[in-house]
């Protein structure tokens, strides 16, 4: 019978109490103890079952806006607890010692009072955990308790909505996390290098993971061979991987977790009952589906954006030599008088002139001013753009061209053959240079 019920029952029994024996003036008490000292020993029980879980405790923290963190803790007598979390490959490896302690508030709250990794998804700044500025990730560092079992525990956050489930590790799962299992998996994921999963005829699913957004993006030729298909998933971590919240269908198969292969330090995933490698390529993969990308260029898709944060997080296609002089340029904007901001660039294409924009955001003062040049191109049959020299057609491109003229030189002139990306968060095209290897540029297919 819980708590709301039993109130009600007993102000049944008052009543009654007072209409059959008005007269008497004591009667026994419904609790034999106070309401702070129930909560007390409420307190009490959490307190022990905290500390008492032999091997610390698994956790899942479900932010109020839907991203699910994993932690480990440890609990100690002295109100310290340690703990890891995939939050990032750092938080990951490193055990940190925060403080905890129980509080009696509306009911039995477990706190965290110092800032430690509970706090990163919580925290205001949106630059700390990716988050929108003011609100981080919806996420709480002070929970109530909902529900508890013999090994499990359920926790509601006190202000943003999120919750957080603790379950009782064992020592396999307690040697497991502190030899660095979770460290490995996030450390393979984020590397840099592209991860392809090759199937039987050479079909290739590659795959791109954001720690920030908890997201596996995968990309793949679609069914009908004419295009590439790109699926952004939630997932959350565990002990055995990467355990996707809505599986992938590609090549007539069904994914829902890529696992971890602990001997071979990789990913790996099951096709009728074999394991089948994931592996790291340093080098760029393309996708050519029947419908190349010269045809939905200028059609389906108005634009290649070179997009904001390309500065600091250059893209797969962005070659270092691109990268190196993009960030020259950016810097040069710095040093103006007022400053300037390098935004984002894109190239668009006008098929019925053959003419190609492109154009370059920046911000000054809180505002976006574009400046913009126009070549004229010629396209091979095998998908290569040849671009003539770009003439500014605005004051700001005028003002600009000296500050891009070391990336401008690259492009006037040059041929360039049209490639999709894969391994990327977004569709992905790139353009590289025929008469310079080592130059090349991408961005994200735009509308």
């Amino acid at each position: 019978m819980n708590m709301k019920t039993l109130k009600k029952y007993t102000l049944v029994l008052l009543v009654s109490a007072v209409t059959l024996f008005s007269c008497e003036k004591d009667y026994d008490r419904v609790f034999s103890e106070t309401a702070e000292t129930r909560l007390q020993k409420v307190l009490d029980e959490y307190n022990t079952q905290l500390q008492d879980a032999p091997y610390g405790w698994k956790a899942s923290l479900i932010t109020g806006s839907g991203i699910e963190y994993f932690y480990y803790l440890d609990f100690a007598a002295d109100g310290r607890v340690n703990m890891l979390s995939d939050f990032n490959a750092n938080t990951a490896g490193t055990i940190q010692s925060a403080t905890w302690e129980l509080k009696a508030l509306q009911t039995a709250t477990l706190s965290f009072p110092t800032y430690s990794y509970i706090h990163l998804p919580a925290d205001p700044k949106g630059e700390v955990n990716g988050g929108f500025d003011g609100e981080g990730r919806l996420s709480d560092f002070e929970f109530a308790f909902a529900r508890a079992t013999a090994d499990s525990i359920l926790l509601e956050g006190l202000q943003r909505g999120s919750h957080m489930t603790l379950v009782q590790a064992t020592a396999e799962e307690q040697d497991l996390v502190l030899g660095g299992r979770i460290k490995d998996i996030l450390a393979y994921g984020l590397s840099g290098d592209g991860l392809q999963l090759t199937l039987s005829g050479g079909r290739t699913i590659t795959f791109a993971l954001n720690a920030d957004e908890k997201k596996l993006t995968a990309q793949y030729i679609s069914d009908d061979g004419t295009k590439v298909e790109v699926t952004p998933l939630s997932y959350s971590v565990s002990m055995q991987g990467i355990l996707l919240n809505t599986p992938i269908h590609a090549y007539g198969q069904t994914i829902q977790e890529l696992l971890w292969d602990a001997s071979g330090k990789r990913y790996y995933v099951t096709i009728g009952g074999t394991s089948v490698p994931i592996i790291q390529n340093p080098d760029l993969y393309f996708f050519r589906p029947a419908i190349p990308i010269q045809d939905v260029l200028g059609a389906d898709f108005f634009a290649v954006l070179v997009p904001y944060g390309s500065v600091n997080k250059p893209i797969k296609g962005q070659s270092p030599l691109f990268t190196e002089l993009y960030q020259a340029a950016a810097a040069e904007l710095q040093t103006w008088e007022v400053p300037i901001e390098l935004y984002d660039m894109f190239v668009a294409f006008d098929i019925n002139t053959n003419t190609m924009y492109l154009v370059v955001r920046v911000v000054q003062s809180n505002t976006l001013f574009t400046a913009q040049y126009n070549y004229h191109y010629t396209l091979s049959g095998e998908g290569v753009y040849t671009f003539g020299p770009g003439t500014a057609v605005d004051d700001n491109a005028k003002a600009l061209a000296a500050t891009m003229s070391n990336i401008f030189v690259y492009i006037n002139g040059d041929s360039f053959k049209a490639e999709f990306v894969g391994g990327t968060e977004a569709l992905t095209g790139g353009f590289f240079s025929q008469e310079h290897p080592e130059f090349s540029f991408s961005g994200i297919l735009t509308n």
